[in-house]
């Protein structure tokens, strides 16, 4: 049994913190090894660090794993990566053979003649008010391991080199599992970080941290002199290696600002999305009954073509993504094979045909279509992801768009990981060259940016999306060679940075200053008298419209929709504060605003929720508009929140004038929402939230505008006008809870605010049901 040299003192600073044993070979795939190492004395990485090569051969070290190894160590003692790992062959003291290829190493780049024995360091105290950050894919494996009475009742090392030994040999797909749970609550944990680094607990933590480093660095330079400069790299250098590391996460989403190259940004991005798509596999198996598609095991052709046009009919005028002649190819390279069929186009055929089952409704039962997407899933896979960039970012933009209809958080990751591949992969569009496949890398890139912006203004994320890529794929190089379909396209990613741009900008009401009120007023007003003549409501309605296919029409109603609800969004946060000051007399008012203005808003806010009704009242479900479609629902539900607050603001002043138009204009989006009700679980959540607020909001307003007597005298009195009973007043303490509940409603509709336990975070629900974390899992 081999342990630890006795004799020989780590050479790591004192001040550097040690890394977790495990973590650090998780994060260099040297799991396997815990048990051997844990089980011959090194159990902690101090020990590990004056590991020998002698060791290393003797615990049976792969050659390439002992260099991994080393290399690790060498970077956290601080040695460039430029050394090698081999002794110097004119080394001026003779390396004995029992001692490691590190401490020769160390004779490279010191001199200095012994170690000292390790003094106590000083730590700075713990932030107890930050949010806790998670445990790691392992950790929590083992955790879960150490639930079974017959692994907790072992040793700590039997423990240790049993769960190293089951993470080793643990199927990829659910390795997948844990590495996604872990990555999610390293999500959920950075934007509790995002939201704590604004108060001023954090401030307060960060300014003694800052007098504690520097009174740290005072000292070390008066007894290190000149190794400061060293220490500083060491530590530096291993903060950004550690997976540890506060500064630093391996699930987040990379972004263009980064150092890393755009191949490495792609590959983080790809990795990442593939373990959430691992995770919606899962809960789709994890209902049972679903069966595996494959070029052996193929669903109908008939039906699978019904539902691949369908998707194409649906979206094809709002989006690009496919077209029936691409669909079509696919179909006879799967059904008609003239050699055998590739992953890739398995995995894009079961996507498609996944998707169009929810445009098609009576095209596959729900088992059949989960069945499909699980199968294109199993399909497309890192190996195949690398074969066609082109084929990868739009099926990435498919994936992402058939979770975002069945609400998983995995579409934000999907679309990152298009977006990567876009910026590293997209052949740069030149005036004079009408290239199709230049064109067709750029109309994917433009719906990767919608399908950006529309989650980043609808669940409150920061956009992934740069000036470069606006300037690369939003841009159209031949404007008389533009179609229908390509004006439609590129004003609905337009418009769909804008209302990104109002939401970032206005997250609280603090920021709802008049400067930024009217350079976003400015910014939407520019977009509306730039829309192309053809594609304005004026030309729809006018005598002589332009020839349009119904699904062009639909999708030129659904862009006016999305600028009907960025000015939703840009006036959202003043309705909430004006509500605030009515219930409190005025003690809550903050704004940069006179009240005159907050009122021209607030009419114009409530004005763009009405046109928005009359826009939706247009558009019916025949087939070509699923019931189970996001933007339809969504702004359904925001316009009806926004037009029963405006009634809720009127009662509440006092000036009922206007509050039955607002009813009505509610009533049509609530029975917009109803024929879904059945088709789609949020719709009928959204139905169970807004008819008891709006049943309360008219009984107020009936009591408040009186009420017609029933008594016989008052309806034998014909001639007279019937006598209304005296209006009764509007309470504050009957209207604080409905106007309250709106808020939350209209700032926050899928509840990412709400506190809740981290490992249920997207599946809680408040006690009355009103926080829509359900939306997204």
């Amino acid at each position: 049994m081999f342990s630890p040299r006795a004799g020989t003192a780590s050479s790591s600073p004192s001040h550097v913190v040690m890394p977790n044993l495990a973590d650090a070979l998780e994060r260099l795939g040297l799991t396997e090894y815990l048990g051997v190492l844990t089980e011959n004395g090194f159990s902690t990485w101090e020990t590990v660090l004056d590991i020998t090569e002698d060791d290393l051969t003797a615990l049976s070290f792969k050659l390439g794993h002992r260099r991994a190894l080393q290399r690790e160590i060498a970077t956290f003692r601080g040695i460039p990566a430029t050394l090698s790992l081999d002794p110097d062959g004119n080394a001026t003291v003779p390396a004995p053979l029992s001692t490691s290829a590190l401490e020769n190493l160390s004779r490279q780049s010191s001199n200095t003649p012994s170690r000292e024995k390790r003094r106590y360091r000083r730590h700075p105290r713990p932030d107890n008010n930050a949010p806790k950050k998670p445990k790691t894919a392992y950790v929590n494996f083992a955790d879960h391991l150490r639930t079974d009475p017959a692994i907790s009742s072992l040793s700590f090392v039997d423990i240790a080199k049993e769960v190293g030994r089951r993470w080793q040999h643990l199927p990829a797909d659910k390795k997948r599992m844990w590495e996604s749970q872990a990555a999610r609550a390293m999500q959920e944990y950075e934007a509790q970080m995002d939201e704590y680094k604004k108060t001023d607990l954090w401030r307060k933590y960060h300014a003694y941290l800052e007098e504690f480093k520097a009174q740290q660095a005072q000292a070390k330079n008066v007894k290190r002199g000149n190794g400061a400069g060293a220490t500083n790299m060491i530590r530096n250098g291993y903060s950004r290696a550690s997976s540890s590391s506060s500064d630093s996460s391996p699930v987040s989403v990379p972004s263009s600002g980064s150092n890393k190259t755009e191949a490495e940004l792609c590959h983080n991005s790809l990795t990442f999305a593939f373990s959430e798509l691992v995770s919606l596999r899962g809960e789709i198996l994890a209902q049972g009954g679903v069966q595996n598609y494959d070029e052996k095991n193929l669903p109908a052709e008939q039906l699978t073509r019904r539902a691949m046009h369908a998707f194409v009919r649906g979206t094809g005028s709002l989006l690009y993504m496919w077209t029936y002649t691409q669909v079509d190819e696919i179909l006879d390279r799967i059904y008609r094979p003239e050699k055998p069929v590739d992953a890739m186009t398995l995995a894009e055929c079961f996507t498609v045909a996944a998707m169009g089952a929810h445009y098609d409704l009576d095209c596959f039962p729900d088992r059949i279509r989960r069945a499909l997407y699980a199968s294109g899933t199993l399909h497309f896979h890192e190996k195949t992801a690398r074969l066609d960039y082109m084929r990868t970012m739009r099926l990435l933009l498919s994936m992402s768009f058939y979770a975002l209809l069945e609400k998983h958080m995995s579409a934000r990751y999907l679309v990152a990981a298009g977006l990567q591949i876009a910026r590293w992969k997209c052949p740069a569009a030149q005036q004079s060259n009408v290239d199709t496949a230049n064109d067709n890398w750029k109309r994917i890139f433009r719906s990767l940016i919608f399908m950006d912006s529309w989650l980043s203004y609808t669940l409150g994320y920061t956009s992934e999306v740069t000036p470069e890529d606006v300037a690369v794929a939003c841009t159209s190089w031949q404007p008389d060679l533009t179609t229908m379909e390509e004006l439609i396209h590129t004003q609905t990613s337009k418009i769909g940075l804008i209302a990104a741009e109002i939401a970032k900008t206005l997250v609280s009401p603090e920021l709802a200053t008049r400067e930024n009120m009217e350079m976003l007023h400015c910014k939407l007003d520019v977009w509306r008298t730039e829309v192309p003549p053809p594609l304005q409501i004026s030309a729809l309605t006018s005598e002589h419209p332009p020839e349009l296919t119904l699904f062009q029409r639909r999708a030129i109603l659904m862009v006016h929709i999305m600028y009907l609800g960025a000015v939703l969004l840009l006036y959202r946060q003043l309705l909430v504060a004006a509500a605030e000051t009515s219930l409190t007399d005025g003690a809550s008012w903050n704004l940069d605003l006179a009240e005159g203005e907050v009122a021209r808003y607030k009419n114009e806010c409530a004005m763009a929720a009405s046109q928005m009704a009359r826009i939706l009242s247009l558009i019916s479900f025949d087939g070509t508009l699923t019931k189970r479609c996001w933007l339809t629902i969504y702004w359904a539900f925001t316009a009806c929140i926004v037009l029963l607050f405006s009634a809720a603001n009127k009662l509440l002043d006092g000036q009922p004038d206007g509050v039955d138009e607002d009813f009505t204009f509610a009533k049509g989006c609530l029975d917009m929402l109803e024929p879904c009700r059945t088709f789609e679980p949020i719709a009928h959540r959204y139905l169970e939230i807004l008819w008891p607020l709006y049943d309360s909001l008219r009984d107020i307003h009936q009591r408040m505008v009186g009420r017609a007597k029933t008594s016989i005298f008052s309806l034998l009195q014909s001639t007279t006008p019937p006598q209304l009973s005296p209006a009764i007043p509007v309470s504050k303490e009957e209207m604080g809870p409905i106007s309250e509940k709106l808020s939350q409603l209209l700032t926050d509709p899928f509840g990412r605010k709400l506190t809740v336990p981290s490992d249920s975070r997207r599946r809680i629900l408040s006690p009355d049901g009103t926080h829509l974390v359900f939306w997204w899992r």
